[in-house]
């Protein structure tokens, strides 16, 4: 085996799989396994979460195949054992619930189950990269699912400049566009959990929101975070 080869193998993505249906689960170890860099190290059901502490179990990234009924918390349980994985979701498309959902329990990812299948091995190399996967087109029906009061707040928005923002506030929030939870973003920071909760606190009244996933939808609409709208070439 060629060195090329081995530094592909040692510096692959490792990738668990979670989905009900074991056909789901072979087939998108197979795709995804087709794709140099990443390697799918398991596959689970919704009823297997691997330790923290197995070795051979510490994935970089998941990606979960969500059908109706399935339990959303498993992105929470996945994230208090890898505090370090990004999680990519594949979701039905009209299932606006499920994807806000997904956002909320801490998902970076989400891809619908009828687009290309290309978009979900660019989705799972973004997100491993510590970008964030969605597209404008989510972030307007979530808007419009929203109703009036999210429109307004959105109308709000284009009228507010980030200039009563400070430095650290635009660093928060660009990490919450990561995916990054609070304990992350205080290790990045080199702060105290309590100092990232102030600093959370403070951008929630000066934007106007209650949630990490209004916050996310401010990132996207003020350009903090990079809009996924169309296929891209896989980064070299």
């Amino acid at each position: 085996m060629s060195d090329r080869s081995l530094d592909l193998i040692n510096n692959a993505i490792r990738i668990v799989l979670y989905s009900r249906y074991q056909i789901v689960r072979e087939s998108l170890k197979h795709l995804i396994d087709s794709n140099a860099g990443m390697d799918v190290i398991a596959t689970f059901s919704f009823d297997d979460i691997p330790r923290g502490d197995d070795d051979q179990t510490n994935p970089d990234v998941a990606v979960i195949y969500l059908s109706p009924g399935d339990r959303i918390e498993i992105i929470r349980e996945l994230l208090e054992r890898f505090p370090n994985i990004k999680i990519v979701v594949a979701v039905d498309g009209t299932d606006l619930e499920t994807q806000a959902a997904a956002l909320k329990e801490g998902a970076v990812g989400i891809v619908q189950k009828d687009q290309n299948p290309k978009l979900l091995i660019e989705a799972i190399r973004q997100t491993h990269h510590g970008e964030t996967w969605l597209n404008q087109v989510l972030l307007n029906r979530l808007l419009e699912k929203r109703g009036s009061q999210a429109k307004k707040a959105f109308k709000s928005w284009e009228q507010l400049t980030t200039d009563s923002l400070t430095a650290r506030e635009l660093d928060v929030i660009k990490m919450i566009g990561e995916g990054l939870k609070n304990k992350n973003i205080a290790e990045r920071l080199s702060i105290s959990e309590a100092t990232v909760r102030h600093h959370l606190s403070s951008i929630y009244g000066k934007i106007g929101v209650e949630d990490r996933l209004n916050l996310i939808i401010f990132a996207y609409q003020k350009g903090l975070v990079q809009i996924t709208d169309e296929l891209h070439e896989p980064p070299s």
